[in-house]
């Protein structure tokens, strides 16, 4: 692997956080304690045996994990549509996940399609091989939507692999499941590779049933591989479980044997967490909660945007945890950057800046924007907004 890209939002979030009142850059649901676990469960006292590790023998999992922590995880799936804990790979999380996709998948000079604007490292890890990757650009004048007729375009001889992230970080759109199936015929027809991000599913706010938006993998078109964790939807960023699945045996075999060269064998503590939280017992009290604070969360941000439309303008996210709002002087983009530190230094108000967090570099079509997070407890965003609040407040009369 060559040079990797400086993956800014991490990098950015880690070196500001320490200076922050109100956290609003990040992407996670508040993070859960084995107390909390047992708390919301139906069951407290199965929960709390099942997280008693005093016995649990701390050896490495097997090739692909345990069945255990997969037969769990293939709940989060529609086996009807084929998807069972056999095509399950454990890894640790959803950049390990990643990473190692690739690294069983790509080879240099790859041809790459990766949807933009997104997780920084979904283009990073291929532009280091080197790949040469190409944007398929979400429509910002269209709610953010994709356009097969622009993914058409961009398909070369070459290509060998689509990535997506669904739900998109950090538009806070989704692929709903008609243009999932006009993306895989396009697939089909160039035998193509579609890599998705999957961590903030099922995160779907504003649909109803945890399963209404399939996973990329529940369709019939095999060369599909999908991605997810534990640290989005179910708050549990430090139990580093992620996941591979994928439904193709030839390509299954390539990432099984590239998880053997990278880490081998994932957390058992980590895993025996994940398979509690993900059983029936854990899993719909979590969900319904995170669900809960992001609607309440967009109802206060829709308020907020429409009272300060001077200034803010969006699409309103229909699924995972960020907002992607632009912000406007006199018809023209601000410098967001700019403001992200203004807004640090006097309010204590942490953002991610769009055009350094998630732009390409020298690149100014996402200048203006802020991603903002809204997965939080609902009294902590109650917070952040009357901080935000006065800082545009003071921005007002100061260009008086």
């Amino acid at each position: 692997m060559g040079k990797l890209p400086i993956f800014e939002l991490p990098k950015y979030i880690d070196e500001n956080a320490v200076k922050a009142k109100h956290v609003l850059a990040g992407s996670a649901t508040p993070s859960l304690s084995i107390e909390d676990l047992i708390a919301i469960s139906s069951d407290p006292n199965a929960t709390e045996k099942a997280l008693n590790f005093r016995s649990l023998k701390l050896g490495g999992d097997l090739r692909q994990g345990t069945p255990a922590v997969r037969n769990a995880i293939a709940g989060l799936y529609d086996k009807e549509k084929g998807v069972l804990p056999e095509h399950i790979i454990t890894a640790i999380g959803t950049t390990g996940a990643n990473l190692t996709v690739f690294q069983a998948l790509l080879g240099v000079g790859d041809h790459v399609i990766c949807v933009y604007p997104t997780y920084g490292q979904l283009p990073g890890l291929p532009k280091g091989f080197p790949c040469e990757v190409s944007r398929w650009e979400l429509d910002a004048s269209n709610g953010w939507r994709l356009d097969v007729g622009e993914l058409r375009k961009l398909i070369r001889p070459d290509t060998k692999m689509l990535v997506l992230n669904n739900p998109n970080n950090p538009t806070g759109s989704h692929i709903d499941v008609v243009m999932q199936s006009q993306i895989l015929e396009i697939a089909r027809e160039q035998n193509l590779i579609v890599v998705v991000d999957e961590i903030f599913r099922p995160l779907f706010h504003a649909v109803q049933g945890e399963k209404m938006v399939p996973s990329f993998v529940e369709h019939e078109y095999g060369k599909v591989v999908v991605t997810g964790s534990m640290s989005k939807a179910w708050g549990l960023s430090g139990v580093r479980i992620g996941w591979i699945v994928c439904r193709d045996e030839s390509l299954f075999e390539l990432l099984v044997n590239a998880r053997q060269y990278t880490f081998q064998s994932a957390s058992v503590i980590d895993e025996v967490i994940a398979t509690e939280v993900l059983s029936d017992r854990c899993r719909p009290a979590i969900l319904k909660r995170h669900l809960e604070y992001a609607q309440k969360n967009l109802q206060l941000l829709e308020a907020f945007v429409n009272e300060h439309s001077d200034t803010l303008s969006w699409n309103k996210p229909t699924a995972a945890s960020t907002a992607f709002i632009r912000l406007s002087s006199n018809g023209k983009p601000m410098d967001d950057v700019e403001f992200c530190r203004a807004v640090l230094q006097e309010e204590g108000l942490l953002f991610s800046p769009g055009s350094l967090c998630f732009g390409d570099e020298g690149q100014t079509a996402l200048r203006g924007y802020v991603r903002v997070h809204f997965t939080l407890k609902p009294e902590a965003m109650v917070k952040a907004l009357e901080a935000w609040d006065r800082f545009l407040a003071k921005m007002r009369q100061s260009l008086k």
